[in-house]
């Protein structure tokens, strides 16, 4: 009898636990790459991807929000940027100009894939790195190191190739932060 009670009462807590659980994301949470953050306001290009196992799927939605006003709702300033994405295979960058996302084709110069943070090749290093003489710029994400040339009608200075901090907010009402983490900057697992 104790262990149906038991087990019962577990169910009753699991599914409690689910009902009170909200999974409509997009709606009351979002998240992104930050591309303008003055300390009342973030703004940010929309990562419609929830999985952290995999990895970000920007969107050309640009969404701008409210921070709340009490520090306790408030995480680390974000750092900005306009660089917000790379494609070593279809060989496209993709940043924020003119207030939108932009995809651009480049033209690769050097590629190597599954290098690890720990390499030499990265390891101590700042990225992005910018050489105005040869119009070129090195990033690297998501184990790729890449050199790309940059695009004519882009900017060739550092600060632009800048990648933002991913930020992510709770809100109730559009526009209005009532919780605002920066996803960078933040380590959810530290005791």
């Amino acid at each position: 009898m104790k262990t149906r009670n038991l087990m019962l009462s577990l169910v009753l807590a699991g599914s409690l636990g689910l009902a009170a659980c909200n999974t409509d994301y997009g709606k009351t949470v979002e998240q992104g790459r930050c591309v303008a953050f003055d300390g009342k306001t973030v703004t940010f290009v929309r990562d419609s991807n929830v999985n952290p196992k995999n990895p970000p799927k920007y969107e050309g939605k640009i969404l701008k929000f409210t921070l709340p006003e009490d520090p306790k709702e408030k995480g680390p300033d974000a750092a900005v940027g306009n660089f917000i994405d790379f494609d070593a295979a279809k060989k496209k960058v993709y940043v924020y100009k003119d207030n939108m996302l932009v995809d651009k084709d480049v033209e690769l110069v050097n590629k190597q894939e599954g290098v690890e943070r720990h390499a030499s090749a990265v390891s101590g290093k700042t990225f992005p790195m910018v050489d105005k003489d040869k119009n070129e710029v090195t990033v690297y994400m998501k184990n790729t190191l890449a050199t790309f040339k940059i695009p004519a009608d882009l900017p060739s200075d550092e600060a632009f190739w800048k990648k933002g901090d991913d930020v992510r907010v709770f809100f109730k009402t559009d526009g209005m932060a009532a919780r605002y983490m920066n996803i960078s900057k933040t380590n959810i697992f530290k005791k």
